[in-house]
């Protein structure tokens, strides 16, 4: 294991370090109000799909007065210095958006809304972008969890205990792992800045360990830990769906990919499952991940009686237009899925789809037609429903490329064939024994892990 990275020296009040750290703040602070700028007006589109039509109104003139705020914010810090304060700028932009999409929670129904999702991008995006102190991080998260809290509990009307139960979980969670991140990112920017301070004194070498650390530094924190946990952070945990279990695992590669699954459960009793892969790796394909999450999720829920082409063709509209709007080049191939009693309907394009039917314990290998999320606006026509019959003792088996794909130290590929092979010969046991023994025959495959793995069972277990 490497040293642990280094306390933050002690350095004098007007220079150094410290004026280091402000210079540093007051610049991601620049970036941090420009991406409000573009996100808090954007994501009025998905509003407009998935919001009642008499919010609408009220939407737009709360989103449009955080915009104006943003804008303003930017401009001061574009015409002003870094100083010692220049840290505020962080708390007043997680405050003013945190206060944007917590009023919108009440409008919505308080803690029984799944819109406070929308709090963990601001908790991330602020306290990740901004290289502060854990405190800082800490404060931060903690204020904006608890005026959600306070204020729904206050104005939000009736709800359900579980369902504050259930955000206050993962509002909090998202909060521990940005002061984690925040730490270390700090400590790293700590350690730095004391090597280049002393390599100054070496001038041949100053160059070379100063782009080396930075290099190491970026990779650190933006591969291995920011992507990483976003990419990580917010999947569901195991459970059953009316007559379906499910369990799922997903196993990230040393270099972050974009898989993605969730498991939903909406306030009108409907059931779904997604899983993707997002191409790319790194931060903007973990962003593009999340986008797709948080507008399935929101979608789903708004919306009851929806069949899967309907969330396809809504949700690709919403990421085609962030996508362009932050300059990226992503797609992702996705497959969304809704539970049924005796079917399981699904639209997109993935992984083709293993059922190991209990009738004959044989593998039916169903072919995945549709079209991929994010590279045409209008996918109305390109993906249809179809519909997979599930008998009870019925499994469905859903995985993604990194499991096929991965390869022995003779370069030979997985491949469908033993991915059938061994669900056939695991498929009675119990679902936990079965998901880890094919997670188990990839591994022993496999000399080195080079992409995601990701793998969802769904068992249809009475009638």
């Amino acid at each position: 294991m490497p040293p642990p990275a280094p306390s933050p020296p002690a350095v004098e009040p007007n220079g150094g370090f410290s004026a280091y750290c402000d210079e540093f703040i007051h610049s991601w602070a620049k970036t941090l109000t420009a991406l409000g700028i573009v996100l808090i007006p954007l994501f009025y589109v998905l509003d407009t799909f998935t919001m009642p039509s008499e919010l609408l109104p009220r939407f737009a003139a709360v989103r449009t007065a955080a915009t104006v705020i943003a804008v303003i914010e930017h401009i001061i810090l574009r015409r002003t210095k870094p100083s010692r304060f220049s840290y505020l700028h962080g708390y007043f932009f997680g405050l003013m958006v945190g206060s944007m999409i917590t009023v919108m929670t009440i409008d919505l129904g308080g803690f029984d809304s799944s819109y406070y999702a929308g709090l963990n991008l601001v908790i991330v995006g602020v306290n990740i972008l901004l290289p502060w102190r854990a405190i800082h991080a800490t404060v931060n998260g903690t204020v904006l969890v608890t005026m959600y809290v306070a204020a729904n509990a206050v104005f939000g009307g009736p709800f359900q205990t579980a369902n504050l139960i259930n955000n206050v979980y993962f509002l909090g969670s998202t909060v521990v792992i940005s002061v984690a991140i925040s730490l270390l990112r700090y400590r790293l920017t700590a350690q730095e800045f004391s090597l280049r301070e002393k390599l100054l004194e070496t001038n041949q070498s100053l160059d070379r360990s100063r782009k080396e650390l930075a290099a190491a530094r970026d990779a650190l924190w933006g591969e291995m830990e920011v992507a990483k946990r976003i990419q990580t952070a917010l999947l569901p945990q195991n459970q059953g769906l009316g007559p379906y279990e499910i369990r799922a695992v997903m196993q990230p590669a040393a270099e972050v990919g974009g898989d993605y699954y969730d498991i939903i459960r909406t306030t009108a009793g409907e059931d779904w499952v997604t899983i993707g892969d997002v191409s790319g790796h790194g931060v903007e394909s973990g962003l593009v991940m999340m986008m797709t999450q948080t507008s399935i999720a929101t979608t789903v829920n708004a919306i009851p009686g929806l069949e899967p082409t309907d969330v396809f063709n809504t949700v690709n509209v919403v990421v085609c237009e962030n996508i362009s709007r932050l300059g990226a080049m992503h797609y992702m191939t996705l497959n969304i899925l809704r539970l049924k009693p005796d079917r399981v309907t699904v639209a997109g394009k993935h992984q083709d789809f293993l059922v190991c039917r209990a009738s004959n314990g044989e593998v039916d290998q169903i072919s995945n037609d549709g079209c991929w999320l994010g590279v045409i606006a209008d996918t109305r026509g390109g993906v249809e429903n179809q519909d997979i019959p599930m008998a009870e003792g019925d499994l469905l088996l859903l995985y993604t490329d990194g499991i096929t794909e991965a390869r022995s130290a003779k370069g030979e590929l997985f491949g469908e064939a033993r991915l059938k092979a061994t669900l056939k010969r695991v498929a009675s046991r119990p679902l936990d024994e079965a998901l880890r023994a094919i997670l188990d025959e990839v591994t022993r495959f496999e000399t080195r892990q080079e992409d995601d793995i990701t793998l969802v069972l769904i068992r249809k277990s009475r009638a």
